[in-house]
């Protein structure tokens, strides 16, 4: 037991087994604190009625066609729910005591020798070990491996909350009132979800669209319901349906609903691919209550999704890794997508920046790294040539961001001299960058195109 020993133990960050019960071959427990006698129901009779009271009104063209019976809804999600009481659990269920047995021998699949080259099925589902990790160091030790960092996830390590069978009768019962099981009308839904990949994903091509169509039209085998509601969120924002405008003509309110559909969902920890929880967090910022708010907008959004992609891996480069390529190429993309929205969002709001270039080794983005075949399946949606070109300069144009922020607005660069010298160089690199802009991206008065424009914008 590991409180025999005086030892830093890593169970928190790590979970069960401990890097140092693995090392040592003794059984891993940590001892379960107490609950206090004099708990009360106060705090979770006033969470009940705070959530009956906020309770959104919602645009009823949002709300869907086909009310959900039998435990699914429209598109085929599980609504199962699991009965609880009022007083917190201090004891495990069959069921619960059966997944904690499963994650206590979790972290032993590490060890195994064809764990370190074992293919990655799931590129949602990849464990990063940092150089500097313990449980790195043993797996180096035990395999002579010192190029990989990203591991396939064992089966039996799923999270608790993974799945809405997972989740309470309060936890869904919050989802319900907050219509995150709700889809808008056929038509209406097609639109958001056309509109997004014509506007919003040339800026941030962070979801691989032939892949996401194929399960967009097959209800036995939908999208993630977290990713869709985000993708109807940024939709919506250059969406110019009647249906989705107020009596303004705005569409922020339509905008707040798929906003707190998707932001339910993520909270109640309902989806566990971590790609698509990136994707999704960057699509969250596309709503924005005002300049006062500090954890609704769009930087607070790029943060955690940088946040979250760091701790898969995301940047680092996948090349040795055994991603399929087809996401080995959608990796890249995201990551160079964070790179740009933390860039560009620094630039705009007067921010610091997330990303520290020093710590990624993901290799730059070419052409290729937008086609979107699969491995025996060929893309339904080929890369548009402008597209690429306007997303690698912006990458490029970003890079620069970053130098200007680095030299001349950082907190460090008002302690010393402005360098003359500084200036000439980000001049210099912002020429180069102009003059060799390709001409499908370039901007001219007499050829109007809206990628040129935001590009230049930006420039």
């Amino acid at each position: 037991m590991l409180e025999k020993y005086v030892v830093r133990c890593d169970a928190a960050s790590l979970g069960v087994p401990c890097t140092n019960c693995v090392a040592f071959s003794i059984e891993c427990k940590i001892p379960t604190p107490k609950r206090k006698k004099n708990q009360t129901k106060t705090k979770e009779a006033s969470v009940t009625n705070e959530n009956e009271n906020e309770t959104p009104t919602e645009n009823p063209e949002l709300r869907q066609e086909t009310p959900v019976r039998d435990g699914k809804d429209a598109f085929g999600y599980r609504n199962n729910q699991m009965a609880v009481d009022g007083i917190p659990a201090t004891a495990l269920s069959e069921v619960e005591a059966a997944q904690e047995a499963h994650l206590n021998s979790a972290y032993a699949q590490f060890m195994k020798p064809k764990f370190a080259r074992a293919p990655i099925k799931e590129a949602g589902r990849v464990a990063y070990l940092g150089e500097s990790s313990n449980l790195s160091l043993l797996v180096q030790d035990r395999h002579g491996t010192t190029d990989v960092v990203h591991y396939p996830l064992p089966p039996n390590m799923r999270g608790s909350r993974a799945r809405v069978a997972d989740l309470d009768n309060l936890e869904l019962d919050i989802l319900h009132q907050r219509g995150a099981f709700l889809l808008p009308p056929k038509p209406l839904c097609d639109e958001l979800v056309e509109d997004y990949f014509k506007w919003v994903a040339p800026v941030v091509p962070i979801v691989n669209r032939s892949r996401f169509m194929r399960h967009y039209r097959d209800p036995k085998n939908p999208p993630s319901l977290l990713l869709l509601q985000a993708i109807l969120l940024a939709g919506s924002r250059v969406c110019t349906n009647p249906q989705l405008m107020d009596a303004n003509g705005s569409t922020t309110p339509a905008a707040m609903t798929f906003y707190k559909r998707a932001k339910a969902l993520y909270d109640a920890n309902y989806e566990d691919d971590r790609v698509t929880i990136v994707q999704a967090l960057v699509l969250l910022g596309w709503y924005w209550e005002g300049p006062e708010d500090v954890t609704k907008n769009v930087f607070y959004w790029t943060r955690v999704a940088i946040v979250v992609a760091q701790g898969s891996g995301m940047h680092r480069s996948v090349e040795s890794s055994q991603l399929s390529k087809p996401d080995k190429r959608l990796w890249k993309r995201i990551w160079w997508t964070l790179f740009t929205r933390d860039r560009s969002v620094a630039v705009a709001l007067g921010r610091p920046i997330g990303i520290n270039t020093d710590d990624s080794d993901v290799g730059m983005l070419t052409e290729e790294d937008f086609i979107e075949d699969e491995i025996d399946i060929a893309a339904e949606y080929p890369p548009d040539p402008v597209h690429v070109q306007f997303f690698l300069q912006y990458v490029k144009l970003c890079e620069i961001m970053g130098l200007v922020l680095s030299q001349q607005y950082s907190v460090a660069s008002k302690s010393r001299r402005m360098n003359a010298m500084d200036l000439t160089h980000s001049d210099m690199a912002l020429a180069d960058w102009l003059q060799n802009c390709p001409k499908e991206v370039c901007w001219h008065r007499q050829r109007h195109h809206f990628l040129a424009a935001l590009l230049h914008a930006n420039y």
